[in-house]
């Protein structure tokens, strides 16, 4: 069935199924597109989907409001597809939303023992921090970024035994530290 705006319009309100699936079939490609290009970070193929969906089924209902002297049909759905699918990102946005006067922590020990973690992990940064220049490096690089000790004593032209001392110093280092607090 191959019919003009007006036809399709005029199909529609009076409710053809004929002129529904015609639009369908004709504006899928282009309202999805437009879902999918403000969607597409922050909902998955289904939701974006089911959008395209919604939309049609806006343009069903709504095709009253149409009115052929401000736009054309394909324009109207194309504004229709972008505010259907800006209220599924505002609806997503809000749904992350936690009120802070309904959160409770479970546990405070566990609460507490965060924090002190977090200070434990301040103060070894320090620690790590005051090391000469090269202890510093290897000991980032290796218990950091998980290097092997055999290519740090290849990069620092150093024997395997003395990067194992500086690695070993450094955590002497850092468990008196620890242990004096």
């Amino acid at each position: 069935m191959e019919c003009s705006q007006a036809e399709l319009v005029q199909g529609i309100r009076n409710t053809d199924s004929a002129a529904y699936e015609y639009m369908i079939g004709k504006y899928t490609k282009i309202v999805y597109c437009l879902a999918y290009n403000i969607l597409s970070k922050s909902h998955s193929k289904e939701d974006i989907e089911e959008c395209v969906a919604d939309v049609f089924l806006d343009a069903w209902i709504k095709i009253a409001d149409f009115n052929e002297e401000k736009a054309n049909f394909r324009t109207w759905l194309l504004i229709l597809t972008k505010y259907r699918a800006l209220t599924y990102k505002r609806k997503k946005r809000l749904s992350n939303v936690v009120n802070i006067e309904d959160f409770e922590p479970e546990d405070d020990v566990n609460l507490e023992k965060q924090v002190l973690l977090r200070q434990d992990q301040e103060e070894v940064i320090k620690i790590i921090n005051s090391f000469p220049e090269t202890d510093r490096e290897i000991f980032i690089r290796r218990f950091f970024l998980g290097e092997k000790i055999n290519d740090l004593a290849e990069v620092f032209n150093l024997s395997r035994t003395a990067i194992d001392n500086r690695l070993l110093r450094g955590r002497k280092a850092i468990k008196e530290v620890l242990h004096h607090e």
